[in-house]
């Protein structure tokens, strides 16, 4: 049998002799390629997380540990409780943090002014007060302008960067008042803009004293009523105060929309002096003075007769007057007075008569010729007599019989 190896040769390559030493590494050296480079390229690193997400990220991994660590001991329960505290905590705060001054918009909501008691005044200044709406209290990127609008003209700008003050109320003192109506409105101010115009508010400055008149009763007159209503006419809505020297009375009254107005005060028997006192809107102040003489202030009733004697041969007709004047010594109208007649040789007679807007009334009596001879030479009688709502009067006058 023949061996393979002598019969072909081998394939195997012989290998090199040993010299004792390692061989060394062989290198295939790569020839570059326009399809690469000669150098490596650096790759750049990108920015990495933001600094919150670093923050909530190394938070999440420490709660991670305590969960470990807690849930080990038990206290779970108590470490979820307190993260979530803290969590909220942390929210709060940052939804808290105030927006920087390029974030804040237009103001919603304007301010509003405080309506004065009265508009009108004689202070040539007044302070203006108001509030402001709940969202700018103590910003400082905010601030109060207040206009001023007179009558005919377009509002001005006359106080502005008014501080937003720490409440919600503020005040402006001193503002300056034009004489006649001033209109204020005010408005906020801030990085966003102004906000609407706030309701407006008016003061009318007035420094005239207002004019007084007194029309009844005339300064000197006589009365004689218990009281009296003293009238006249001044500046519409002024405040009337009368005041009587004499008896330390005082009646007070409100001129109406056409500065008409009256006044009733007490009297006392003798000279009043009595002071009106007109104050109008704006608390100007003038005054008057009326003297008045009050008399015995009672029901009067005065008889007088046609004839006071007459012949019982030729006979008369006979006329009998009553005046009837009240406590102020006026005519008496609408009342009725009573005549008791009683005449030598006539027959007693009684009349009831009723007084014309003069207060007077009459009554009569005829008596013929002839009249009874035991008539002669005596004496009869005519009595008016009347009650009305101020008492009672009585006048008896005397009619004599001659031959």
């Amino acid at each position: 049998m023949t061996d393979r190896r002598g019969a072909r040769p081998s394939q195997v390559r012989p290998r090199a002799p040993s010299t004792g030493r390692p061989a060394p590494p062989k290198v295939r050296i790569r020839a570059p390629t326009p399809y690469r480079p000669t150098q490596h390229k650096r790759v750049d690193r990108g920015p990495g997380l933001p600094l919150v997400a670093r923050g909530l990220f190394a938070l999440a991994v420490i709660a991670l540990g305590a969960i470990i660590l807690y849930g080990a001991t038990g206290q779970i329960a108590k470490f979820v409780g307190g993260l979530g505290s803290s969590l909220s905590s942390f929210l709060a705060n940052t939804a808290s943090s105030p927006p920087s001054s390029a974030s804040l918009g237009p103001v919603a909501g304007a301010p509003t002014l405080d309506t004065p008691s009265s508009a009108y005044t004689n202070e040539a200044t007044v302070d203006i007060s108001g509030t402001v709406p709940l969202t700018v209290i103590g910003s400082t990127d905010f601030t109060i302008t207040l206009y001023q609008q007179l009558p005919g003209a377009s509002p001005t700008a006359i106080q502005i960067r008014v501080p937003i003050p720490a409440t919600a109320t503020f005040t402006i003192p001193g503002v300056k008042l034009i004489k006649g109506s001033n209109t204020f409105t005010a408005s906020i101010v801030g990085p966003g803009g102004e906000s609407s115009q706030s309701p407006p508010i008016t003061y009318v400055l007035d420094t005239a004293k207002p004019k007084l008149t007194i029309t009844s009763p005339k300064d000197g007159t006589k009365v004689n009523g218990t009281t009296v209503d003293v009238k006249g006419k001044t500046q519409a809505g002024s405040t009337i105060l009368a005041q009587n020297a004499s008896n330390h009375t005082s009646g007070t009254a409100t001129a109406d929309d056409s500065g008409v107005f009256t006044v009733s005060i007490a009297t006392t028997p003798g000279t009043n002096t009595i002071t009106i006192t007109a104050t109008d809107p704006a608390s100007n102040v003038a005054t008057a003075t009326l003297n008045l003489v009050r008399g015995t202030g009672k029901l009067t009733v005065q008889l007088s007769s046609s004839l006071y004697t007459f012949s019982s041969k030729k006979g008369a007709s006979l006329t009998f007057t009553a005046v009837l004047t009240d406590p102020d010594g006026k005519p008496l109208a609408n009342q009725d007075v009573t005549f008791t007649i009683s005449l030598a040789g006539v027959a007693a007679d009684i009349q009831v008569r009723t007084t014309d807007s003069n207060g007077t009334a009459h009554g009569t009596a005829q008596v013929g010729p002839g009249a009874a001879a035991n008539g002669i030479g005596k004496q009869g009688t005519v009595t008016v007599s009347t009650d009305t709502s101020f008492g009672h009067a009585q006048k008896t006058i005397v009619v004599n019989t001659a031959k």
